[in-house]
């Protein structure tokens, strides 16, 4: 097991050929899930005392469990936010993989370390965060928020010790599930605020609710305020740079959950609806999303990480070593998590080989074919346009369809391979949206899937 012998080299070349096969293809297999009838006759358990050979374990999942995968990264699948990881991120992650690169602290994984922070330090300069700016890759958008908020919770409490009040965060009724998750973990209450007629909070939609219902919140103490941008069901960001004046004169954290849309910063296109993302106390933003690595990679940014890293740095005797010589930065200071792999390097190779201009390129095109989309869907006797998109999420109605016409006409089109397309809701109201992020979507496409919709 722990030999380079024959066996081993078998199963390297089994899963090399099998991994070119699988870049190579053009496009990617959109695939679809399985019964777990299908499974249990199909896919029976190999796990077993002595084990069974390579060849069968091998197809197994070749010819069974692969092909119950949806893929992520075909150019037909705009449900929920995809993922378009370019190839040579791909292609890295079989080197991290390889060598189990550890990526827990300085002293363990350096040169991980070392080049993992020039990706974050790239993406704080995209956001005009300071130098002291910094943090880590993580998991993903939902460890991200919690780790920015426990934070967030901290730095209040120190300078608010002795009360008594239940901790709250603001946030909208738009904002990503895993906020009301993390405040469930950290028992703090979530004032929801109702957002605007675009879909968006802003600071007078903030000021309006805790106005109106100010004896419903006056037991709340609030620390922290949610703003995103790039919603995850319609793609909307909120009015960031009133929200941080609010934040600002109130002496609240502000934290932004980019996870989605915060790569549209590289577009000057768009660039200018993030105003006042520069004055976030942290930020995340998802590469295995629009900033096309593979799965998983988040990275959580605070505007000074060394606040962070007094919440998160965990003390152990074990762990003194770790901390007695900070030459460079441990990533598991700065968030709620200590083992992990070196999640930033496919990123970082990626970014390294094909430039930002490429990337920038890549965003650019998403936002090219989602207006196309949006153009085609005004153009049509049957389908309404929700709201103009303002990134890469388009969002519309299917006129006189309700709920089951809207999921059975998506479980045909998964079926028939034309699309993974699901419905979603949108104030009660059933919608279809795209989430375009892989370059490769094409006019051809959309066309097939909105005349499918006839």
């Amino acid at each position: 097991m722990h030999k380079f012998d024959d066996q081993a080299s078998k199963i390297l070349l089994k899963v090399l050929s099998h991994t070119i096969e699988r870049l190579s293809l053009d496009p990617p297999i959109l695939d679809y899930p399985k019964s777990v009838e299908f499974f249990e006759k199909n896919a029976p358990s190999l796990i077993t005392e002595v084990g069974n050979s390579i060849d069968k374990v091998f197809d197994q999942y070749k010819n069974t469990i692969e092909q119950s995968i949806i893929s992520a990264d075909s150019p037909r699948n705009l449900s929920f936010i995809p993922a378009a990881p370019t190839k040579a991120s791909m292609i890295f992650d079989l080197v991290v993989s390889a060598g189990s690169l550890n990526g827990i602290s300085w002293q363990e994984g350096s040169g991980a370390v070392w080049v993992e922070n020039q990706v974050i330090r790239w993406i704080a300069d995209l956001v005009g965060l300071p130098e002291d700016a910094g943090g880590c890759f993580v998991a993903g958008g939902t460890n991200g928020n919690l780790s920015s908020l426990v934070v967030a919770r901290e730095e209040h409490r120190k300078k608010h010790k002795g009360n008594s009040k239940r901790l709250a965060i603001i946030c909208s009724d738009q904002t990503h599930s895993s906020v009301k998750s993390t405040a469930k973990v950290m028992d703090c209450d979530v004032i929801v605020v109702p957002t605007n007629d675009s879909f968006q909070l802003t600071r007078e939609s903030i000021e309006n609710e805790l106005k109106v219902h100010s004896k419903k919140y006056k037991e709340l103490d609030i620390f922290a305020i949610v703003a995103t941008a790039g919603t995850t069901n319609l793609g909307v960001i909120d009015d960031i740079y009133g929200i941080s004046e609010y934040a600002k004169s109130n002496k609240i954290w502000l934290h932004v959950d980019g996870a989605y849309g915060g790569a549209g910063l590289l577009s000057p296109k768009v660039k200018d609806l993030f105003s006042g993302i520069e004055h976030a106390d942290s930020f995340i933003v998802d590469p295995h999303k629009w900033l096309f690595a593979p799965f998983d990679c988040a990275a959580v940014i605070y505007r000074n990480k060394h606040l962070a890293s007094e919440v998160h740095s965990q003390q152990a005797n074990y762990l003194d070593i770790l901390h007695d010589e900070e030459a460079g930065d441990n990533p598991s200071d700065y968030a709620f998590h200590l083992t992990r792999r070196a999640r930033g390097l496919p990123m970082w190779f990626s970014l390294s080989v094909y430039g930002i201009k490429a990337y920038r390129e890549a965003v650019e095109s998403s936002l090219n074919i989602a207006k196309y989309a949006a153009d085609e869907i005004k153009k049509s006797s049957y389908l309404t346009l929700l709201i103009e998109p303002s990134l890469s999420v388009v969002a519309f109605e299917r006129e006189n369809w309700g709920w089951e016409e809207c999921k059975n006409w998506s479980t045909e089109q998964l079926k028939k391979q034309v699309c993974f397309v699901v419905p979603s809701l949108v104030r009660g109201k059933p919608v279809f949206r795209f989430a375009f992020l892989n370059p490769e979507t094409s006019k051809e496409i959309v066309d097939e899937i909105l005349l499918s919709l006839e």
